[in-house]
């Protein structure tokens, strides 16, 4: 009986530990170390005998089906697309996922909202409930655009941070005689450890250039997929040097250093408005807590003081 016990407990946790590893290799889908070193030598490398992960395929063809239901406008469509591009999601049908997650969240909310108050809580299908369902499907329809909203601009904040430094880097690329595609190119390199939003944007730009489309055009699409405003000065900046042959070391840094000017005044903003923000904590948490401590004492006194001439 013992052993019985004992290779039945070995099999349950053989078989949950298989399913364990199953469900990481089909979901991760770990990556093959020659395949990412070589990603890393050309990142122009695609190994078409890699298939995508499983989850990302299923995704996919749930979501098709589900958008097809309510057909956008052609308008929202690029809308959408360039806002996702700006959030970093550049994938061919990150829209179509959007879209799906978007209306299985406004259905979802709302069902697990009328049944919670209907079947579990026992409450009447009155107007409150109908009330409590629509604040749910509000809830799940807008919510995904408020998280897209955070992700945009903290990207952009990350972006606008590290764009000083990318620019000091690009100017010296410029001044030891590299050209303003190879600046672009190792600027990118440099800056993934740093910055990898800026990074890639900088990769794609590099990617397309390559491709053959014009420079001025390439740099136009990068200040497109930032929205960020410091990008897409500098891209008027390099589109108008470019057209006009002028030096593009100097504009360079002369751009740099306003940039850093910028920074550094963004920054002074920033500890000026600390004063007034703390306002707020302190009226809160802190002073009360201080007028507990301080006049705590003081206020007992006087209450047994009190009650002592009260008595006969």
């Amino acid at each position: 009986m013992e052993s019985s016990g004992l290779l039945l407990y070995i099999g349950v946790a053989f078989t949950v530990g298989s399913l364990v590893m199953a469900a990481y290799w089909l979901l991760a889908h770990p990556a093959d170390p020659v395949q990412t070193r070589l990603k890393e030598i050309n990142p122009r490398f695609v190994d078409e005998s890699t298939p995508q992960p499983v989850s990302t395929v299923i995704v996919e063809r749930v979501a098709k089906p589900i958008v097809g239901l309510i057909p956008p406008s052609p308008r929202n469509v690029r809308r959408l697309r360039r806002r996702l591009m700006q959030a970093g999601y550049v994938g061919e049908n990150a829209s179509t996922i959007y879209r799906a997650i978007r209306l299985i969240l406004a259905l979802f909310f709302p069902a697990i909202t009328f049944f919670t108050l209907t079947i579990v809580l026992r409450k009447p299908a009155d107007i409150s409930t109908l009330g409590l369902t629509m604040v749910a499907f509000c809830y799940g329809l807008f919510l995904p655009s408020f998280l897209l909203s955070r992700r945009i601009s903290n990207r952009q904040n990350r972006i606008t941070r590290a764009l000083p430094d990318a620019l000091d880097l690009m100017v010296v690329c410029v001044e030891a005689g590299l050209g303003l595609n190879a600046a672009l190119h190792r600027v990118g390199r440099e800056m993934e450890m740093v910055e990898p939003a800026l990074a890639e944007e900088l990769a794609i730009t590099n990617r397309e250039i390559r491709a053959g489309k014009p420079r001025d055009e390439a740099l136009r699409n990068l200040g497109d997929r930032t929205g960020v405003d410091d990008v897409k000065s500098l891209v008027a900046m390099l589109v108008q040097t470019d057209r006009f042959g002028t030096s593009i070391a100097d504009s360079l840094r002369v751009f740099a250093d306003s940039m850093r000017t910028k920074r550094r005044q963004r920054v002074e903003e920033l500890v000026a408005k600390a004063a007034i923000k703390l306002i707020f904590p302190l009226l809160l948490f802190i002073f009360p807590a201080l007028l507990i401590v301080l006049m705590g004492p003081a206020l007992i006194r006087i209450y047994e003081l009190f009650g002592f001439m009260s008595q006969p």
